[in-house]
């Protein structure tokens, strides 16, 4: 029964949770996924929270963007950053309760 659902699922599927957990693989975005789940929160308020160079952090951002994770929106000179994808939430949730 298990191996008929796993045929029936989508390859589509398989890449997209790869890609996610490929994105999702460093320390520093799981940390930047986690803050961001609170809520919008520009550069300077994910800077305050997670000690990281500015250039670091936009790259990491970037990633994360380019990926479908976060989405942004731009206010006058500030960017805000907040989770795009639900999915992300729930993953984040798992991977968090099992590393305790």
């Amino acid at each position: 029964m298990k191996e008929k659902a796993l045929e029936e699922t989508s390859s589509s599927v398989f890449e997209r949770a790869g890609e996610l957990f490929a994105v999702l693989s460093t320390p520093i975005r799981l940390r930047i996924i986690c803050a961001l789940c609170v809520g919008e929160k520009n550069v300077s308020h994910l800077m305050d929270e997670i000690a990281v160079s500015q250039p670091s952090m936009s790259r990491h951002l970037n990633v994360l963007y380019r990926a479908g994770v976060v989405a942004k929106r731009r206010s006058g000179a500030q960017v805000f950053y907040r989770i795009a994808e639900d999915s992300v939430v729930l993953i984040r949730t798992a991977v968090c309760s099992q590393a305790q």
